[in-house]
């Protein structure tokens, strides 16, 4: 099972992006992504389409299952 770290952003022009970190460790907890968010934000890390994240807006992770044909 695949999984992916989804953080969503909101841009300055109050639109919003999504960075995806694929296979995040396991235990990986809502504080410690804040804080990372946070981190990034502050360095201005963040940007899309010219504009720069002002905060982080959504976080979790997605899992995906694949099953192969026969």
């Amino acid at each position: 099972m695949a999984k992916t770290l989804k953080m969503v952003f909101t841009l300055k022009d109050l639109k919003t992006t999504t960075l995806s970190v694929a296979d995040p460790k396991d235990g990986l907890t809502k504080a410690e992504v804040t804080s990372a968010a946070d981190e990034m934000i502050a360095k201005d890390f963040i940007r899309s389409g010219g504009f720069g994240a002002t905060a982080l807006k959504d976080a979790y992770i997605q899992s995906e299952d694949r099953i192969e044909l026969a």
